[in-house]
């Protein structure tokens, strides 16, 4: 069973990744105007990343069963905070925007590798380890929607390089604290039907949550006439919400996985209209709430594909999911950018249906 330090130690770096996922939505605004970039096409930014992303969840598996998952996610942590150091030398969109998909190379390299090595030998506890390692994800999302505060103090520029110094940091927490461990090399896993299914329902829960965490501050500050570096630290409040469905999907672990999925879908999509009533503060207890319900639901279907659906190999399961989660939910952050250029509101209306309509495939499994 893994100790307690390494698990605190993978806490710490993922929290730090987690970070580095959004370093840059506070200051996506200040990126396109400093560019002359459509506000239509930032949403191209989370996008790239997520590309990035994608196109290593498979390699991460293969490439844990074969270096090992604590070596390939250390390679991930490193891509990704190699990349931050980088994009703030960059004087042009094109190239922020390669960097970011070198940043999701990395991330695609971390995650799935990081959360097999913490549930291996302790799976009749996956959901709760799972839950943990979410609100880990979720405390490090706090602190990169806050980047705002020190993007207005120090530049941009400035404070998302020291952001990318502190990932080295985790970086070789990590290496000198983390034990490895060994994983099935069987790869069958890769054409699980149910999994395919799994991770097409999720899909929109998935997109539209990663849409919420990057481009909110910007429709709220289009939609409320604030600057997104002020309002980044209220709409963070989504990742305090995170923790705390972090913390609370213990409750859930013998619970009927499939039923829960469902209903906690349909609350989560619910919730997205409420950030554009009554005003910004409204907005913030809107961001709150639809933090724990997203955290609840994704950590007890990362833990129906480790126990319930296949778990040959607790790596491998995980990047299917995501990496399907990934190719099919990215789209909705430019959809939503697009939306907002048209109508703000409208946006909102996209992100429930997103999460609610593909949901029911669940019941095919």
């Amino acid at each position: 069973m893994i100790s307690l330090k390494q698990e605190l130690s993978i806490y710490f770096s993922r929290t730090i990744y987690a970070a580095q996922w959004y370093i840059l939505a506070p200051a996506t605004l200040a990126i396109s105007e400093a560019e002359n970039v459509s506000k239509g096409l930032i949403g191209f930014l989370p996008f790239a990343f997520i590309i990035g992303a994608a196109i290593t969840q498979i390699p991460a598996a293969y490439f844990s069963s074969k270096i090992s998952p604590k070596k390939t996610f250390l390679i991930g942590l490193f891509l990704l905070s190699l990349s931050d150091i980088l994009v703030p030398f960059t004087n042009k969109f094109i190239y922020a925007i390669l960097l970011r998909i070198l940043a999701g190379l990395g991330a695609g390299l971390y995650f799935s590798p990081a959360a097999a090595v913490l549930v291996s030998s302790n799976k009749e506890k996956s959901a709760t380890l799972i839950g943990l390692y979410n609100a880990a994800f979720s405390i490090g999302g706090l602190i990169g929607l806050s980047w705002g505060v020190l993007d207005s103090l120090l530049g941009w520029r400035e404070a998302t390089f020291i952001g990318g110094l502190i990932g080295l940091l985790a970086f070789l927490e990590n290496l000198f604290f983390v034990k490895d461990v060994k994983l099935s090399s069987k790869s069958k896993i890769v054409f699980d039907k149910k999994l395919i299914i799994l991770g097409i329902a999720t899909s929109g829960i998935w997109g539209s949550s990663y849409a919420v965490g990057t481009l909110i501050p910007s429709f709220a500050s289009e939609l409320y006439k604030i600057s997104s570096y002020k309002v980044s630290p209220l709409v963070s409040l989504y990742f305090l919400g995170n923790i705390i469905g972090g913390s609370l999907t213990s409750l859930f672990e013998k619970r009927n996985k499939f039923n829960l999925i469902l209903l906690m879908a349909t609350l989560t999509g619910l919730t997205y209209p409420l950030y554009g009533i009554i005003g910004v503060y409204f907005m913030a207890f809107a961001s709150l709430l639809n933090g724990i319900l997203v955290n609840i639901t994704s950590s007890i279907y990362y833990a129906l594909a480790i126990d319930e659906l296949n778990s040959i190999n607790e790596s491998l399961s995980l990047s299917v999911i995501n990496l399907i989660n990934m190719v099919i939910g990215v789209w909705i952050s430019p959809i939503f950018s697009l939306a907002m250029s048209i109508n703000l509101k409208l946006s909102l209306y996209i992100l429930l249906a997103s999460t609610i309509i593909p949901v029911v495939l669940i019941k095919k499994l």
